[in-house]
C-alpha cells in the first residue's frame, strides 16, 4: 500500500496538488516507519523534499534532505545520496548559505556523473555555478 501511496503522491505533485502529495508521502512514510523499512523511509523523506522545494520551503527541504541523507549513506544508495546532496545545496543557496552549499553541490555532480544521469547532472552543475557565483560576492 505504501508504494501505491508514493506513486499517487508523485502524480499529485506533478499536477501541482502539493497538499495531497504531502499527505500521501507522509502516510507512506508512516507505514514504512511502522515496519522499520529504512530504505523506503529514506526514499519517502527524499520525496517529501520535492514538495518542500515546490513550495519554496527551503528550511523544511534542508531538514528532510539531511535526515534522508543520514539514512541513505550507510545503505550506499547513491541515487538518494546524490539527490539529497542536490536538495541540500539548493536549499542552502536559497537560505543565503552558498559556502555551506558548495560541498553538497560538488558531491551531487560526482554522483550523477558516476550514475550517468545527465538530466540530474545538468541541474546539479547549474546549482554549483550558482553557489560559486554567490560565494565570490
Amino acid at each position: 500500500i505504501e508504494k501505491g501511496l508514493n506513486i499517487l503522491a508523485g502524480a499529485e505533485l506533478a499536477s501541482g496538488d502539493y497538499n495531497a502529495a504531502e499527505r500521501n508521502y507522509r502516510e507512506a512514510l508512516r507505514i514504512a516507519k511502522k515496519t522499520n523499512d529504512r530504505g523506503n523511509i529514506a526514499t519517502y523523506m527524499c520525496n517529501l523534499t520535492d514538495v518542500a522545494m515546490a513550495r519554496q520551503d527551503w528550511s523544511t527541504a534542508e531538514e528532510l534532505a539531511r535526515e534522508s541523507l543520514a539514512m541513505s549513506q550507510p545503505m550506499g544508495r547513491l541515487e538518494l545520496i546524490g539527490k539529497n546532496c542536490y536538495v541540500l545545496a539548493k536549499a542552502l543557496i536559497r537560505q543565503n548559505q552558498p559556502r555551506e552549499a558548495l560541498p553538497y553541490a560538488r558531491r551531487a555532480i560526482d554522483i550523477f556523473t558516476k550514475l550517468r544521469q545527465p538530466g540530474r547532472l545538468k541541474i546539479a552543475q547549474a546549482t554549483l555555478r550558482e553557489c560559486e557565483g554567490m560565494s565570490d560576492e
